[in-house]
């Protein structure tokens, strides 16, 4: 039946219509996917456009992306077929609810171009999300992992042994996204309060975290190392131990955990795990969950609860108390 759908789905777009440019596709100032994706910040744009690519693979069979699709040909009967083609594809409900609200957005844009009628509009955009629950993804890093971790790079005495302590102690200790971590520059960290200002995280927003304990004296050693000269906090090292003071990518930030992961003999585990475990720890340790929202930049507390793995744990010792007379 999903089959059939998508079959339907892809006879809508043999031509493109509209205004178009020499080549026959509408002029970025007139392409509505273009137009959205444009008011959305980098990190953001990324991941949206995969979304539409594949929203346009879909609604095309495979002809068009995100930016040749003609958007405001789409129908409801189009657009309903969506989610259960994505479902059949395997993808995660998250991941298909991205999809549907990136194509809603566009459809917007759309309608706001006029390109669309309003009915036409309002009743293309009119998809449910998908709201099956699976189970959360990632994991949190038990405490013993964490010291493993960290003693693997201070094993290692060089400037990048040293570098990646201070990474962990901060990634664990604030709960920072590695696109929020690879942008930290030296001005916006203040050793006196404690306090590492974040700015234009995820959705534009500024905001304070703190770096206390264990991770700001590791961090305090880096930044030694590293010299006083103003730019990034978290910087290349070459194979001679000099530091480059320039930004690091946030694929860098990949890269260098599951190095010290392996070196560690860890089970694998990836930068936003880290992020989890600061939240689950901080809320296992009591701390207020509007709080811990507000440190780890989530929109709503709803977001923040689902990032906490005590509910497993708890459900796992819940188990333990049952006596089985075996």
């Amino acid at each position: 039946m999903a089959e059939e759908k998508v079959a339907q789905i892809g006879e809508i777009v043999p031509a493109n219509q509209g205004e178009t440019n020499s080549s026959g596709m509408l002029s970025l100032d007139q392409n509505p996917a273009a137009v959205y994706l444009a008011t959305l910040r980098p990190v953001g744009r990324r991941g949206m456009l995969r979304a539409l690519n594949l929203i346009a693979e879909i609604a095309s069979g495979g002809k068009q992306n995100a930016l040749t699709l003609p958007w405001h040909k789409l129908r409801y009967q189009h657009t309903a077929a969506l989610a259960p083609a994505l479902v059949g594809r395997g993808y995660r409900p998250a991941t298909v609810n991205q999809a549907l609200s990136g194509l809603r957005s566009v459809l917007y844009h759309a309608w706001k171009l006029g390109l669309m009628e309003s009915e036409d509009y309002q009743r293309a955009r009119d998809v449910k999300n998908q709201r099956n629950e699976t189970l959360p993804r990632g994991r949190a890093l038990r405490k013993k992992e964490l010291i493993a971790l960290i003693k693997t790079c201070q094993e290692e005495k060089s400037s990048g042994g040293i570098r990646d302590a201070a990474l962990v102690g901060l990634l664990y200790g604030t709960g920072l996204r590695r696109s929020e971590v690879v942008k930290l520059e030296l001005k916006d960290y203040d050793p006196t309060t404690s306090a590492l200002t974040i700015r234009g995280a995820k959705g534009g927003k500024d905001r304070l975290v703190y770096v206390k304990g264990g991770a700001a004296k590791a961090l305090a050693i880096w930044l030694a190392r590293r010299g006083d000269g103003v730019g990034a906090i978290f910087c290349p090292v070459h194979k001679s131990g000099k530091v480059r003071v320039e930004f690091m990518t946030d694929q860098s930030i990949m890269k260098i955990l599951k190095k010290r992961g392996l070196q560690a003999d860890l089970q694998p585990f990836s930068p936003h795990d880290l992020r989890r475990t600061f939240i689950s720890d901080l809320l296992d340790a009591g701390a207020d969950i509007a709080t811990v929202q507000k440190l780890a930049g989530h929109a709503s507390v709803t977001t923040t609860a689902r990032y906490d793995r005590r509910g497993e744990e708890a459900k796992s010792k819940a188990t333990d108390l049952l006596e089985i007379p075996y």
